[in-house]
């Protein structure tokens, strides 16, 4: 069998017609050069080409080894060619799955960082409750979750990459709605809407009022944050949600106010340990950890992206 590189010495000769030639092409002294097509033929046990005159015309067999090799060759180029998209996340669908929140808020611009890096990768994207987030990546229906809780599954992965915080909602002519910070004591005797407390929003509301020694009282109990800044729009009290609620676009009858002392709303990123991570997968990651390190850390009172 031959070696790779007297294939490569034979291609280059029958490319460029001389040894000096392919010399120049690949590098290397004209001598050796010409010796190793002598050691191909002595190898292959008949001439690749007819030497007169100093001139070297290939033979029959010469050419057709040379159309075998061009073959083997384009493989290569195409298998060059798959490398580099698969780099560049080409012919690759990415599949994430987000709480409403966050997939309704810091997501999208996390998604269009990605669709820079690469961009001819496909996207799907899902909003997970938390009932769904188990099952989403342990049947690894997306490759992704980018939550506001852990999902606590053996095959699944769960990093802690950020925090956001609650805050609260307030109709823009209520009486704490020119105040840029507030504490849970000042909304005593409001209707608020809130989470039952065995979700991620209900047992960090339920911690702040037990911190602070104050009754919580819900007039409404609602399962996403959308709904209840909703509710406050429309006059059916107060609600406290998670910063990244109040980053999406709400309408002017709306304000969000800090507190004292905010409970943190952990954010996690989480995939299927029994899947590789791809390149698309770790530059994700990285987007992901870099844009909830550099969010701002205080609000105004109307917030928009």
């Amino acid at each position: 069998m031959l070696t790779i590189r007297q294939i490569e010495i034979f291609r280059a000769v029958m490319i460029t017609k001389t040894v000096s030639g392919a010399a120049r092409m690949l590098g290397t002294s004209q001598p050796g050069l010409s010796r190793m097509l002598g050691h191909m033929e002595d190898k292959l046990h008949f001439r690749l080409f007819d030497r007169t005159r100093g001139r070297l015309v290939p033979t029959s067999e010469a050419r057709v080894l040379f159309e075998e090799i061009e073959q083997i060759y384009k493989g290569f180029n195409d298998l060059e060619h798959v490398v580099r998209r698969l780099a560049k996340g080409e012919d690759r669908t990415f599949r994430l799955g987000a709480s409403p929140s966050l997939g309704h808020s810091v997501v999208p611009q996390m998604l269009s960082r990605l669709t820079t890096n690469y961009p001819g990768l496909t996207i799907q994207f899902d909003i997970l409750s938390v009932e769904q987030a188990d099952d989403w990546l342990a049947l690894q229906r997306g490759d992704y979750a980018l939550t506001v809780f852990p999902i606590d599954h053996p095959n699944v992965l769960s990093s802690r990459i950020g925090n956001g915080r609650m805050v609260c909602a307030v109709p823009a002519g209520h009486r704490l709605a020119d105040r840029e910070r507030i504490t849970v004591a000042d909304l005593g005797g409001e209707p608020i809407q809130s989470f039952r407390e065995d979700t991620p929003h209900g047992r960090i509301i339920a911690r702040m009022y037990e911190e602070a020694g104050e009754q919580l009282e819900v007039s409404t109990y609602i399962r996403f944050a959308e709904t209840a800044v909703a509710f406050v729009a429309h006059g059916m009290g107060i609600a406290l949600v998670d910063s990244f609620t109040a980053m999406q676009p709400h309408a002017e009858t709306v304000r969000f106010l800090e507190f004292e002392s905010p409970g943190l709303l952990p954010v996690y990123v989480s995939r299927n340990l029994d899947v590789a991570r791809t390149l698309v997968g770790e530059t994700f990651e990285e987007i992901a950890r870099n844009m909830l390190m550099n969010l701002p850390r205080g609000i105004s009172h109307n917030i928009t992206l």
